[in-house]
């Protein structure tokens, strides 16, 4: 297995760096001089659609590979794990580190992999929005009419937002490449310049997709459903709530965001949950959930999201202490969520495991008594065949709320946070958006010193729990923009260290002792001096088309092949 493993990244290696360099990363200095380019070009309909449908897969996989949204989750102290694979050791250790940013760094793959299939996508769309740009009559007429090209337009602009948008999420800069951009004159933007872009390109999605007829086809999607129009619609506006609210680095920026604009957006429809299906699609699962959400081997709930539902007095002790003096211990909740009433009954989401899987040298605070199951189905009834969630409804409803609580509805807020507590935790309800929560000494949930906690708590709790291990870094994205990271946690990634090598710009990182999660910030250089970009000849984009599908072909991993623990 290791051996195949490690050939396989080899090829993938070879193979991104191939289709990444005809497109929209760095490549050397050659020109053929009886190449027309592209605006001369003839290029084929089937080229141009394989290159734009086939882009989704690079967003994809960076919402649902094990790199980085596993690192993210132990980072927010989601659930806890110790091990070493995919850097969650590294993300999760107290006192917290720096990310290491050396490109030797075994699990570099946590910014690599998102900035790499982040531009593959990027490429793909902007070859064929740009091929269409040259030549949409002749193209309208092969792929058999007008609302097919539309269709494809409408879904490039699609797959650049959502590329863009992980690019702003993530990294504290990059570049934004689309079929307008001259790639001699790239310039690295700051991740608001970045967003901007993203959601001007969402912007256009949801236009186009408008009042029109035409579908997109499950098998450029996942697998699980085709998407009529008005569909794509509510995915892409649900998908700029869920960005746009979890673009900030700090408290103060999220306070600031439009959250007028990002409850329009969360309101405005949602007919089903966003999933993949693994089967149809091998690359349709959710990579990020097998290792530390479902695998008892790999991964417990943290004290930090389920620890304030304890009313014996044992959360605040170990909240409280150094990470040396956190001891696993047994909750006392009326939250039935978390247990069943006794402390070793399982709750509707957690159920009791009373040990941990990690070597307790690498710190006691990583152990706890209890793990999320609410995923165990897809592994244990159905043998992980089936749909992995990736966006439910209820994410937009606290969207919602938060937005409420923002715009001083706190009783929109409060509304919400009834519902879940009631209907799941069987808690009793807040009677006013000034009280603490209600149960006196059994209240839920409760603050580090024993208090119970106000509606704004309460609320972080309640989507804690509820939103819990659906969507690719939300809790670590919430607890950034919320200001509940662990203190010296690296709030964004930064470009990855061998993309800087290239850029003959200094490596930098964030996190670690040092104040404002940032280690150090390299000065950017000037890359006019280092960028030059071959033109693209049908014979480039036809390579690339053959390249990506390749690509897609051999980056496939199935929840067969997780790698040993180390």
């Amino acid at each position: 297995m290791k051996n195949r493993t490690m050939e396989r990244g080899r090829r993938l290696g070879l193979c991104a760096a191939v289709v990444i360099a005809s497109g929209a990363c760095l490549d050397l200095n050659v020109t053929n001089p009886n190449a027309p380019d592209r605006e001369r070009a003839i290029v084929s309909a089937s080229d141009i659609q394989a290159l734009i449908s086939g882009s989704f897969r690079g967003w994809f996989d960076i919402e649902a590979y094990f790199y980085p949204g596993s690192a993210m989750l132990v980072a927010a102290d989601g659930p806890s794990s110790s091990w070493a694979n995919f850097g969650m050791r590294d993300a999760s250790q107290e006192p917290r580190k720096a990310y290491d940013n050396d490109p030797a760094y075994t699990y570099n793959a946590l910014n690599r992999l998102p900035w790499i299939w982040a531009y593959r996508s990027l490429a793909g769309a902007r070859d064929g929005l740009a091929a269409i740009k040259a030549n949409p009559e002749k193209l309208a007429e092969e792929l058999g009419g007008q609302a097919d090209l539309d269709r494809l337009v409408a879904f490039g602009k699609l797959v650049q937002g959502l590329s863009l948008s992980t690019l702003a999420l993530n990294f504290d800069r990059a570049f934004v490449v689309d079929e307008e951009t001259k790639l001699d004159e790239l310039e690295l933007m700051g991740y608001p310049e970045v967003w901007d872009a993203a959601a001007a390109k969402l912007g256009e999605a949801i236009q186009l997709s408008q009042g029109a007829a035409w579908s997109i086809p499950r098998l450029w999607i996942g697998c699980n459903e085709d998407w009529s129009a008005s569909r794509m619609v509510e995915i892409a506006r649900a998908y700029r709530a869920r960005y746009t609210s979890q673009l900030p680095r700090t408290p103060a920026e999220r306070e600031s965001l439009d959250w007028a604009a990002i409850k329009s957006d969360a309101t405005s429809g949602f007919s089903n949950h966003f999933a993949g299906l693994y089967n149809a699609c091998l690359w349709g699962w959710d990579g990020i959930k097998w290792p530390v959400l479902i695998n008892p081997g790999w991964g417990r709930t943290d004290y930090r999201t389920i620890g304030p539902a304890d009313a014996s007095g044992e959360w605040e002790k170990w909240i409280n202490a150094p990470p040396e003096g956190k001891r696993p211990f047994n909750i006392d909740t009326d939250d039935r969520r978390i247990t069943g009433g006794n402390y070793n009954d399982d709750g509707m989401y957690m159920e009791y495991y009373g040990t941990s899987p990690y070597p307790a040298d690498r710190g006691l605070y990583h152990y706890s008594h209890y793990k999320d199951y609410r995923w165990d189905y897809i592994w244990v009834d159905q043998g992980f065949i089936g749909e992995w969630i990736k966006f439910d409804e209820k994410e937009l409803d606290f969207l919602a709320a938060e937005a409420d609580f923002r715009l001083g509805n706190k009783t929109g807020t409060m509304s919400l946070v009834n519902k879940y507590r009631l209907e799941h935790g069987m808690l009793p309800p807040f009677a006013s958006v000034d009280d603490r929560a209600p149960g006196g000494n059994r209240c839920v949930p409760q603050n580090p010193d024993g208090s119970c906690g106000d509606l704004w708590e309460a609320y972080k709790y309640e989507k804690r729990i509820e939103v819990y291990g659906y969507g690719y870094g939300t809790e670590f994205f919430d607890d950034r923009g919320w200001g509940d990271l662990v203190e010296y946690t690296w709030t964004q990634v930064p470009i990855p260290g061998s993309e800087l090598e290239i850029l003959l710009m200094d490596i930098y990182t964030f996190g670690g002792p040092g104040g404002n999660s940032s280690a150090y910030l390299g000065t950017p250089q000037d890359l006019s001096k280092v960028m030059d970009f071959r033109k693209q000849t049908p014979e480039a984009l036809r390579m690339k088309r053959k390249m990506l599908e390749a690509w897609n072909e051999l980056n496939v991993v199935t929840p067969d092949e997780i790698p040993i623990k180390r």
